[in-house]
């Protein structure tokens, strides 16, 4: 959807979030941004299988005209959603890029308030949530457009956040793929490694040959203090 001599970007939106959000960002902001034609970009569903994950996060931020950022404090406890914040905000850090949305309360870094928030913990900012947001996305004369999406989803479908998962479609009954689901288990967390398993057979060999070692040493040892002192 490019304008102007704005460049035709792959994406128009590339929504950032952390899975405990993720129902609600599949059944309210994708499907409305969809309904009214945004090509829309989620990890779970567009990333590229075999694709380096920094990669896949990389190209979905530059290759979108904006990047949504569902900040929370599961979204702040996550390697991987700071990169992708990361990467957002990084390719155009004076704003204008990347939509910073306060789904729920938490404490947002300093170097990513210097551009405006939708702050959906404030009540004013949920009554104009999608007047906000589509005004954030550039998208013109969204003014029917906001009030159509409010009646379908109204103050954004927030409330929702709110409700037990339960309540929630799940996450297999939207992407049914399990390798990506997988994959995005392993984004949560990059750095555990599985310990190594050491067998005990190796063990008992390599403490035989510790020992033995040793002894052939202090025998040497004893061989040259006689030769030398002689004792």
């Amino acid at each position: 959807m490019a304008t102007g001599g704005e460049p035709d970007y792959r994406w128009d939106v590339f929504i950032s979030c952390h899975p405990n959000q993720l129902s609600y960002v599949l059944r309210v902001l994708t499907q409305a941004l969809e309904s009214i034609g945004l090509r829309v970009y989620l990890y779970e569903r567009d990333s590229e299988p075999g694709a380096p994950i920094a990669d896949n996060i990389f190209n979905a931020a530059t290759m979108s005209r904006k990047t949504i950022v569902c900040f929370t404090s599961d979204y702040l406890d996550s390697e991987w959603n700071l990169y992708e914040a990361m990467a957002a905000h990084g390719v155009k850090p004076s704003g204008g890029r990347m939509v910073p949305l306060q789904l729920l309360s938490c404490e947002i870094p300093q170097k990513y308030q210097l551009v405006c928030q939708l702050d959906c913990t404030d009540r004013l900012h949920r009554m104009y949530f999608w007047r906000k947001l589509l005004g954030a996305l550039g998208i013109p004369d969204s003014s029917d457009i906001a009030t159509q999406l409010n009646i379908d989803y109204p103050g954004g479908g927030l409330d929702m956040l709110s409700k037990a998962i339960p309540d929630l479609i799940p996450v297999h009954d939207v992407i049914p793929d399990p390798p990506r689901s997988s994959q995005r288990e392993s984004r949560e967390q990059p750095q555990q490694i599985p310990a190594p398993v050491v067998h005990q057979e190796n063990l008992t060999q390599q403490l035989f040959l510790a020992v033995l070692i040793g002894t052939i040493i202090c025998k040497i040892l004893d061989a040259l203090i006689k030769f030398v002192f002689g004792f």
